[in-house]
């Protein structure tokens, strides 16, 4: 059987799709809200239910989506398209029709609510089958960490290009022109679109040969049971468990950090919306040099480190926030930049690691399940994800409204302002504590992976558990959270079991 390699046409495919996943977000994180609140007079709670809501409920959809994929080879679209990429084909009109849409004025709180939703069901059925495609198409963890870091820089670019964009558009027709923020969405909802056309044209999936299906799926009633176990059996591996930490916390973290930013420059330092896009766009190019630096220590060192060094660039960036909002005038601008430029530096580790670490979680499973879920594990990783903006979504509105922020005004009472600070400085601070933790805990890197996958393969080759070695063993034990004896399908995270005729060492 011939086995399709990864190369440099799979890896540019595979990472355009962050021009949705990067570059379509960060728009809206660090504008749409602003927009809401500023120009189509929605106040700061209506704004933030309007995001909470939809991918509250959106969020629901992804371990469903997971699941679709999953088994949508059994259908005969899955079986003409394939079971990812015919969702990731359906993206491309519908993301170039509504993402604009998001940027018109003068409509009803429903209406945007309503096109939040569209969108965020529309992202989600391009993510889901997107972030499986590195299991999909590689074993090799050197092909996974260059698909993955090609994915992340692709979406430094996309954000360089999303905050780059809006600055132009706002010396064009004004600072706080409503046209500004609609061609805006125009413009990068059709170069999305045009993105996903190479996804889906440059990318592959598993030979269907290897993996094998339910042929008996079942009603919606019997499948939202299952998803709801599988969810739940996700949870009991231990290396996902952290990694949800890591990624649903610092998700928050790095959602609130971005969608307050716009507010903190704009209110605190009182700086206007040009200068706030050219920050951004600094940032942005500043990106892909720190993502080059994380993806070298990822792979050398492992998740958990880098996210540490991470951690620490952050804290030292919310120092210096801190000390701008004491008075200082002289140079704020640069200074502005500097300190935001730190953030961006570890931001772009803290949101690298968990996608590093995410091609690696279905291994980890297969050693305790038997089984290859990687579905499963995009579609739980997205519903995390989602959740972190909605929190984060909810957390902004209600927290700018109770400190007293006023809608399509340009100067805040000083309630406000501190309101801003304290989600600026104060909150990111704590988040990334609790990350700090997790990531002490997680044991995830490349040696450990190799011994683990290396195991695994004799396994499935018909090996014996009796003849494991220690370092198998131990491996298998501080990935999985499960003893060695326990694993390849001696247990019950799954209902449906591996046929295992190997004996189980004692």
């Amino acid at each position: 059987m011939m086995v399709r390699k990864v190369t440099l046409k799979t890896i540019i495919g595979y990472a355009s799709v962050n021009f949705l996943g990067g570059g379509a977000q960060l728009l809206i994180s660090l504008w749409l809200m602003y927009f809401y609140t500023t120009m189509c007079n929605l106040s700061a709670v209506q704004a933030g239910l309007i995001f909470t809501v939809a991918r509250l409920l959106d969020a629901v959809g992804n371990p469903i989506m997971g699941f679709i994929t999953d088994n949508f080879r059994n259908t005969r679209l899955g079986r003409k398209f394939g079971r990812r990429r015919f969702f990731i084909l359906m993206g491309v009109p519908t993301v170039a029709i509504v993402y604009p849409l998001l940027w018109i004025t003068g409509q009803s709180f429903t209406y945007y609510l309503i096109m939040n939703l569209l969108y965020e069901i529309i992202f989600t059925m391009v993510i889901v089958p997107c972030s499986t495609l590195p299991a999909e198409m590689t074993q090799d963890a050197g092909d996974k960490a260059k698909l993955t870091g090609a994915k992340q820089f692709t979406g430094t670019i996309a954000n360089f290009v999303a905050s780059f964009i809006p600055g132009q558009f706002f010396l064009m027709y004004g600072k706080n022109s409503p046209e500004a923020f609609w061609i805006t969405g125009l413009v990068y909802g059709l170069l999305t679109a045009f993105t996903l056309l190479l996804v889906w044209a440059f990318t592959f999936e598993r030979d269907p040969k290897e993996v094998e299906y339910n042929s008996n799926i079942g009603s919606v009633w019997s499948i939202l049971p299952q998803i709801c176990s599988d969810v739940a059996s996700s949870m009991r591996i231990k290396t996902f468990r952290l990694h949800c930490v890591l990624m649903g916390v610092g998700g928050i973290f790095k959602n609130l950090t971005t969608g307050v930013f716009t507010y903190f420059v704009i209110f605190v330092l009182m700086l206007d919306t040009v200068a706030t896009a050219n920050i951004t766009s600094v940032m942005a190019f500043v990106a892909p040099v720190a993502l080059m630096f994380y993806i070298g220590t990822c792979y050398k060192y492992g998740g958990p480190v880098t996210y540490k060094i991470s951690t620490i660039f952050v804290f030292a960036s919310l120092f210096g926030y801190y000390v701008l909002t004491t008075g200082i005038s002289t140079g704020l601008v640069m200074m502005v930049t500097i300190f935001a430029i730190i953030n961006t530096i570890g931001r772009t580790g803290i949101d690298y690691v968990p996608v590093f670490q995410l091609a690696f979680i279905a291994d980890v499973d297969e050693a305790v399940t038997g089984q290859r879920r990687e579905g499963l594990f995009s579609g739980v990783n997205s519903l995390l994800s989602k959740i972190a903006t909605a929190v984060e979504a909810a957390l902004l509105g209600f927290v700018l409204q109770a400190y007293g922020f006023k809608a399509g005004v340009t100067v805040q009472p000083e309630s406000a302002v501190l309101g801003i600070t304290v989600l600026t400085i104060a909150t990111p601070f704590l988040l990334l504590g609790i990350t700090w933790i997790a990531s002490t805990r997680l044991k995830l890197n490349k040696e450990r992976h190799k011994i683990l996958v290396d195991e695994v393969h004799r396994l499935r080759a018909g090996g014996s558990m009796e003849d494991a070695t220690i370092e198998a063993k131990t491996a298998f034990k501080e990935l999985t959270g499960w003893e060695y004896k326990e694993c390849w399908g001696n247990n019950n995270v799954v209902r449906t079991k591996i046929h295992n005729t190997n004996q189980v060492a004692g």
